[in-house]
Formats: C-alpha cells, structure tokens, sequence
C-alpha cells in the first residue's frame, strides 16, 4: 500500500495506535511456536557483554517486531521476499530485534535507548528483566542517551508517568527534541499517530529537570561521542564508544531491515521523516564504516547487534561479532 507523506513522519505507533499503523507491525507473526514452546519453555536472559578497550558494553534485548514488505514504498513484495528468502527468514514478515546497550566505564553506568513498552506488543517490554539479569540496578544509571523519540526506542523509560531510572539524566539531541514537542508536528499527523508525539512529551516531562538537549556532534559522556545521523528523525543520532585503539559506534536505527536494506541500502522505511536524507546518511555511514573496520551496534540488527560492515560489490554485508569470551 502506499505510504503518503503524512506517514512518513509517524514513526512507529503507541500500543493505542498500533492497529492503526499503515504497514504490518505484527509482533508474534514472524515465528511459530513449536507445541513445546508455546508457553512452557523460557529462553535464556536476553543481554551479551562486549568490551570496548576497558569499557564494557551490554546489549539488551527489549524483543522484536515483525516488519514486512508495505513498510518499505519504494521495495516490492517480491524483492522483500527474496530477500527474506536468501537471509533464510521469514518471508511473510522480518522479525526486526529491538535492542538497548548498557555502557560501564569505571563506576558510571549509561544507557543507550530505553526499548519499547509490552503495552505495544507482547514481544516487546523485556528491558528491564534483561537489565536486571545482566545485574544492573536502574537507580545506577547515570545517564540515558536516546537515539531519537521513536516509542521503541523510549517506551521502556516510564511507567504509569513516571521514570523507570530515578538518577538518570536523559540526554537527546536538540532537533529531536525540538521536532517532537513541536505542535506543527503533531497537527501534521493523522489522529491515529498523535499518540506517539505524546509519548515523546510525556517522556521528556518524567525526566523534567533532567533532560539535555546536546547539539549537533560533540563528547555526551567520558568516552562517548554523539553522532549525528539526520533523516530518519531530524535529531536522529549515534554515539561513538573509544577506549584507547578501540572503538564501538552504536548507531541507532541506520537499518531497520538487515537482510534488505545492508544488499540494498537505498530502501528506505516509511518511517523516515526525510527519506532521501536517511539514505544519503545510510550511505555514507556504510561507506565509512566498512572502510574504517570499525565496530558497529543497531538497535534493529540481529541480537545482540555488534558486527561490522564489508563491501559487498554496491552492496553491504552485515559481519556478527563472535562470541567474547572473556570480559
């Protein structure tokens, strides 16, 4: 189906607006439970530890969402399939990770995201279990950086109206922040979608007197840098991790859909706010990425999301990280 402009700014929805969402978001499609595993078998804690030089990254798991073939204008179902089909996935719909990083360095503790809300859907909400499993107390997380106001990316920062991490600081980029609580935005948008604009305001009144609006690149915290990646949201941003000759660039939702979008980077999602921007940014990012063999960490990409890029032809190919051993 077609995605008009409106739309395109919408993000993903609010579980009061799911239902309502122009493309196929449907969380428990992508996989089948096997008659053992419909309710009777828990998997292991959802979070990964990787060291970055001495700092410590931990990639949580918040759960998926299944993202299918209309949440891309410009991608046919067949070429969504195939894709699905050479990635051996499901070709009805990708169940697209949605992931969150712990960063421990020293005694400061920071969040990268806040995941979603099971409220959106049952697949999703388990930051928190998976935080406390990694052993991390949420009063000790000094600062929370947010990729961009998306709820997939904030749902898990609040609950009932208040905030889920009493000492945290909630630092976003300026632009997100400023387009988000703008109400242009929210008159722009088709009554089903104002919900996630609201979501974005509530989130940052529970942080009130704590909020940072960081402008454009710069240091955010000892060792982390902010990246700024415009196009999916005006303030969309990543956050570069150095220690020492190592580096980790955690960059947010730069691809949504791997097995599409890393062997054809020009698709773009209908959630782009600016798509030519996104994949322009897309671009770039990929380019220098595989070039510089630096590390990278998605919010979207399979669990626990830290791989690297290779050329593949005009095309990329995401490298998973092995399994550390060591930590």
């Amino acid at each position: 189906m077609t995605i008009d402009r409106r739309q395109l700014i919408a993000g993903t929805a609010l579980a009061g607006a799911a239902t309502a969402l122009p493309l196929a978001l449907r969380a428990g499609t992508a996989r089948a439970a096997t008659p053992a595993a419909a309710g009777t078998l828990a998997q292991a804690p959802g979070y990964r530890r990787m060291t970055v030089g001495e700092t410590v990254v931990t990639a949580l798991a918040d759960g998926y969402l299944g993202i299918d073939a209309s949440a891309f204008p410009t991608v046919s179902q067949e070429t969504f399939a195939e894709a699905m089909r050479t990635a051996f996935q499901p070709e009805a719909a990708y169940p697209a990770p949605v992931n969150a990083y712990v960063v421990q360095r020293g005694d400061r503790v920071v969040l990268v995201d806040g995941g979603a809300s099971a409220a959106f859907a049952p697949t999703l909400g388990r930051l928190r279990e998976n935080l406390s499993a990694a052993g991390v107390d949420p009063a000790a997380v000094s600062a929370i950086l947010v990729t961009h106001l998306h709820p997939d990316h904030i749902g898990g920062l609040t609950e009932g109206g208040a905030a889920v991490f009493p000492q945290a600081e909630l630092m976003v980029h300026e632009a997100d922040a400023a387009f988000w609580t703008d109400p242009a935005t929210r008159a722009a948008l088709p009554e089903p979608f104002r919900p996630m604009v609201d979501a974005a305001i509530a989130t940052l009144a529970a942080y009130e007197g704590r909020v940072t609006r960081f402008p454009g690149d710069g240091e955010v915290a000892p060792g982390i840098t902010a990246v700024h990646l415009p196009g999916h949201t005006p303030g969309h941003a990543g956050f570069r991790i150095a220690d020492g000759d190592d580096a980790l660039l955690v960059w947010g939702d730069i691809v949504h859909v791997a097995p599409l979008q890393m062997s054809s980077p020009r698709a773009f999602i209908g959630f782009d706010v600016a798509p030519e921007e996104a994949v322009a940014t897309r671009l770039g990012l990929l380019d220098e990425v595989a070039t510089d063999r630096v590390m990278v960490a998605g919010m979207h990409m399979p669990f626990p999301g830290f791989g690297h890029v290779a050329r593949r032809g005009d095309a990329y190919e995401f490298v998973r990280a092995d399994w550390q051993y060591d930590i």
